[in-house]
Formats: structure tokens, sequence, C-alpha cells
């Protein structure tokens, strides 16, 4: 039925992904208008306008006690005393690598993660992998390879993103907070860490904002955006099947890329294509394998 409360809720994650994907992928973008802010000052600011925003958010929905019943309890400070670190190196690389021409091994660390997180599963959970997601890991596997053949080197921005975030999932996946409680949560104790950044900033007598006369208002711009971008990301992860959400993330770092080569001037190098040239392949092998199963659990339900 296309007015049952089920089809309305899908739209609905629908528009908030696709509202999602947008914002950050425009984000590298819009942090070049930051300058001569350097990278660390942008993540600290990050850090302390998601906390106000989220803080605001979590008073909003009515979660504010969810949030201080936290800090009571010793399991789920524990695990946040192990996630937090994990997502901080996400954001701040996220922030960190466009004013430093990154965005590209940026994007190609999303492009990747779905095949690092497939591997998590397989060996960590046990989960099984169909023939073409072993197909699309060995791809991957020779992109690597070749990769180092020719550069010698790997990024480590890239390796940092499809590396770094299945330790963290893994972690979030034995805690029982609500992802926006606990995203506010994260927030709040990387604030001391965000604080000291921006201290030895001012020590080192760095720009603290923008060259821009609204320059302020473009650092809170920012980080209103990226707490948007993140409401709207957890929002949309409740409202569709997890292999539709997950093969939507696909977007951002298409996006992404396309944002680094056409509105930030990146290249990707000529000894890269052929290694790039396998991510590809791997990367579409991942995308036909999540349409297949859509398709599939769409026959069984009707």
């Amino acid at each position: 039925m296309l007015n049952s409360p089920h089809h309305q809720q899908e739209i609905q994650g629908y528009l908030l992904m696709f509202g999602s994907i947008i914002i950050f992928s425009l984000l590298p973008y819009y942090l070049q208008f930051l300058a001569p802010v350097d990278g660390n000052s942008l993540f600290a600011y990050r850090v302390l306008l998601q906390l106000i925003f989220g803080f605001i958010f979590l008073f909003l929905v009515n979660k504010v006690f969810e949030f201080k019943a936290i800090f009571s309890r010793t399991k789920d400070m524990w695990l946040m005393s192990l996630t937090a670190p994990l997502i901080a190196l996400q954001w701040w690389v996220f922030y960190w690598g466009p004013v430093n021409g990154e965005t590209i091994n940026i994007a190609m660390g999303y492009f990747l993660l779905p095949i690092t997180m497939s591997l998590t599963g397989r060996f960590y959970f046990k989960e099984k992998m169909s023939p073409l997601l072993v197909l699309a890991v060995i791809a991957a596997l020779v992109g690597v390879a070749v990769e180092l053949y020719t550069s010698h080197s790997f990024s480590w921005v890239t390796l940092l993103i499809c590396l770094g975030y299945p330790p963290y999932f893994v972690i979030r996946r034995k805690s029982t907070i609500s992802t926006s409680t606990n995203f506010v949560a994260e927030n709040a104790l990387l604030a001391p860490l965000a604080l000291t950044l921006l201290y030895i900033t001012y020590q080192q007598q760095q720009p603290l904002l923008p060259a821009s006369d609204a320059g302020l208002w473009l650092v809170i711009g920012a980080g209103l955006l990226g707490t948007i971008a993140m409401i709207f990301f957890v929002s949309a992860s409740t409202r569709l099947s997890f292999t539709v959400f997950g093969m939507l993330n696909y977007g951002e770092p298409i996006l992404l890329m396309l944002v680094a080569i056409f509105l930030l001037n990146e290249a990707i190098l000529a000894q890269q294509l052929l290694s790039y040239g396998c991510f590809a392949i791997a990367i579409v092998l991942v995308i036909i394998n999540s349409s297949l199963r859509i398709i599939h659990n769409k026959k069984r339900i009707y």
C-alpha cells in the first residue's frame, strides 16, 4: 500500500539518506571557505559544535535523561572510552583531509569500507559471504597489491577509514545506548581534547577563525551542517532495511570523488588508474550483490 505507514517511513528514510549524502559530500568544499584555519582546529570546532547542537536535539526529543544515565553506568563508560577515540580519528580525518588535498583518498576509504566490513563479518561474526562478495574482496586486495607495487605506498588516509571503522562498529554492537545519545556522549568525552587543540592553536598564534568577515558564522555553519547530516544519517538507518541502507551509502563516496575532482581540483595519478580500476570492480560487485539481496528479499515478501 502506497499510503501505508511502512511505505511512508521508507520514503522518509530515502529523503533523510539523500539529505545526509548531499551534506556530507559537499562539506569538503564548504571547508575551503574556512581557510586559513587548520584541520586540527576544524576538528575541534566540529566536536564542540556537535556537542552543543546534539544536546539541543536530545532536549527536543526528550532524551536528556538517557544522556545523563550513561555516565552512571560503568559498562557504557568503558565502551565509550574505546569508541570515542576510534570515531574521533574518523571525524578528524574527514575535516583535516579536505584542507590538505586528501579528499580523493577519503572517498577511496569509504569505497573500500564495505569490503573491510564484509571481512569483519566473515572472520569476527562468522557470517557467510556470497561468491560475489568473495570476488569483490579479491579484486580489492589485487588493487591494494597493485598500488603497493606501483607506488611503493598506500594512502594512510584511505587505510585509516577502511580499517578504522570496523572496530568501532564491532564495539558499538555491544552497547545498548541509542545512536543519537551515544553520538552526543562521545562528543562530550572528546570535548577536553577539542579545547586542548584550540588552546595549542592559540598558543602557537595560528588563526582560530577564517579570514572572512563572517568567519565565526562559517565555523558555526560547519558544525551545524555536520550535526544535521549525522542526525539525518542515523534517522535514515532506522527507517530503511539494512541492505538498502548499506547500498545507499555508496552515494557519498561517489559524490565525494566528484567534488574532489571538479570542485577541489584534485587528480588521480596515471599510475593509480590500474589499482583504482580494481577497486571499481570490487565496488560494482558489492552493488550487484546488494541489489540481488534486495530483489531476493522482496520476492520472499510477496
